[in-house]
């Protein structure tokens, strides 16, 4: 007998049909949510094992033995570590350079540089009349993933054979030293003499002579861009960090990525519309939705949510609807970027957590208003204070979600109802 027909008579089409039907329903259970789960969790689960056997071992012992990255640093690293590595996927590099450019460029501190020197102060740029100075002094959440896409850019002109997933030490060392020092000075010198690139790597390179155009030559003692490198490479793995609980998170996001970019492996298919725009119906139909309620006619501005939760080329891809699970919203996503980052639309206090549904899950209240989105991939924030515009986490589809999107809802304290996300829209 074969195995079909052994299918067949264990789970004959009516007991098929009662398990999808009544059981599944009544169990709060979807099928192909469930399977889903499971595969990712294999995958998740295979990667994990892989990572804590010694995938990265050579960062791993290099960020225990030698060069530890300081509480800021490793703070900042942790932050921005996904949207590092949307920005490198794009680019086709390894997803630690943007963050290592970063770093190296501001002399390890998140502020834009005195002279605006480096890429990352658009020194080249601003020579050329490309673009003009970032302000010194503090750094913006928007600066900060601005620079970052500039480091990622100017490094893949430097070095166009470079990719995602190159590994290769002689490789990505080659590219540091032409994105320093020019394509022509890293096919023809000795990448291992530059301090730009590995200075601080060992006792062989220590307080290494470094030359340049503005500062002259000096001898430096910041770490160079390769034991950079390994460091952040190794922090991002193995969670070298304060003991941050969302951490874990960045380490699962960080791997599954690579290997789900790598494999092609597509659950689901995204529904977005390539020539839609954020513009509603002429004719909405709200029908089945009268949860909703008018919005309070507060004067405390500050406090209402005003932005759009997709930051990069929003488009609506369903109008409201939520009313039969008690969360109406609008679903967004973006025509272009599959891990568009989220902002918050408004200030206030930021919690994240999984629902009923196991929807993945941001919520953010002040005192007069309760925002809520569904399925990012990743938290930027766990809790505490946030402001207007910061970038809180990667538009996903964790949960019951057909494709990569954010579900919008507005809560409105004052009248203790849900209000329709559109009128709080720019």
């Amino acid at each position: 007998m074969s195995l079909p027909d052994i299918w067949a008579l264990l789970f004959p089409p009516w007991l098929q049909e009662w398990l999808r039907v009544q059981l599944f329903i009544k169990l709060g259970l979807n099928p192909q949510q469930l399977l889903l789960g499971v595969t990712r969790g294999m995958f998740d689960t295979i990667l994990l094992l892989l990572v804590s056997t010694g995938v990265l071992v050579t960062g791993q012992k290099y960020m225990e033995t030698q060069y530890d990255l300081s509480p800021d640093i490793q703070a900042n690293v942790l932050k921005w570590a996904p949207i590092a590595d949307q920005i490198a996927r794009q680019a086709d590099i390894p997803r630690e350079v943007p963050l290592v450019l970063w770093f190296k460029e501001s002399s390890m501190q998140a502020v834009n540089p005195d002279l605006c020197s480096g890429i990352m102060g658009a020194y080249d740029l601003v020579q050329s009349g490309t673009r003009p100075c970032f302000t010194p002094g503090p750094i913006s959440d928007a600066e900060v993933r601005e620079q970052l896409a500039i480091g990622a850019q100017e490094f893949k002109k430097r070095c166009p054979d470079i990719t995602y997933y190159t590994q290769d030490p002689h490789v990505i060392k080659r590219c540091y030293f032409a994105y320093n020092a020019g394509m022509g000075a890293a096919a023809t010198l000795d990448v291992n003499k530059s301090a730009y690139v590995m200075n601080n790597f060992d006792e062989t390179y220590r307080n290494m002579l470094y030359q340049d155009i503005v500062l002259g030559t000096v001898r430096v003692t910041q770490t160079g861009a390769w034991p950079t490198h390994l460091a952040m490479q190794s922090l991002i793995t193995s969670q070298l960090d304060l003991g941050n609980d969302a951490s874990f998170s960045i380490a699962i996001l960080d791997t599954m990525t690579r290997v789900y970019d790598w494999l092609n492996f597509e659950f689901n298919s995204l529904y977005i519309n390539s020539n839609a725009t954020l513009e509603f119906p002429d004719n909405r139909n709200l029908r089945g939705n009268e949860c909703l309620v008018e919005p309070s006619e507060s004067l405390r501005w500050s406090l209402r949510p005003n932005l759009n939760p997709v930051t990069e080329d929003p488009v609506l891809t369903q109008d409201i609807h939520g009313c039969s699970y008690a969360l109406p919203g609008l679903d967004i996503s973006s025509r272009t970027n599959r891990a568009a980052v989220l902002q918050a639309p408004m200030p206030g206090e930021v919690t994240t957590y999984t629902d009923q549904w196991y929807n993945s899950t941001i919520r953010i209240e002040n005192d007069e208003w309760i925002v809520v989105l569904l399925h990012p991939r990743s938290y930027l924030v766990s809790e505490g204070s946030v402001k207007r515009g910061q970038a809180i986490g990667i538009m996903g589809a964790i949960g019951n979600a057909t494709g990569p999107h954010v579900h919008y809802t507005v809560y409105d304290k004052i009248k203790q109802a849900f209000v329709d996300p559109a009128l709080f829209l720019p």
